[in-house]
């Protein structure tokens, strides 16, 4: 696994980079997850309005929680009130193997990809499965 991640990207279905504010429905940010085919959304401050400025990410994972913790209305809930604040990432020089002990160890299945402070791209567990 000596690819490198910078390598991965380049292999990505979409060379766009989906975000949402933080002040967006749960329901346009499952919306937008099912035309995209896409599990994890990067999420951004609404007050700035500039994708690169992350205040958190948004997972399958967060919105089955959601569904099975709570008989409220979807439309009740914002982006900001189920997302995960702690974005966990890796540079594009890094390994795929790198990133994947950063995936195995938090439990998690999306990086993002950060270069000096910008974000580049987002990497799954898929994407690394896909390269070996």
């Amino acid at each position: 696994m000596k690819h490198k991640v910078s390598e991965m990207l380049l292999n990505q279905r979409y060379w766009d980079i989906f975000t949402v504010t933080d002040n967006c429905s749960v329901k346009k940010a499952i919306r937008m997850m099912d035309e995209k085919k896409i599990g994890a959304l990067l999420v951004h401050c609404p007050e700035s309005n500039n994708p690169q400025d992350l205040t958190g990410i948004l997972t399958e994972r967060d919105i089955i929680e959601l569904l099975s913790r709570s008989d409220e209305n979807l439309d009740n809930f914002k982006v900001k009130d189920i997302m995960s604040e702690n974005i966990i990432s890796v540079t594009s020089s890094q390994t795929a193997e790198d990133a994947l002990s950063l995936m195995i160890e938090n439990q998690i299945r999306h990086l993002a990809v950060m270069e000096a402070g910008s974000l580049v791209g987002v990497l799954s567990m898929r994407d690394i499965l896909k390269k070996q």
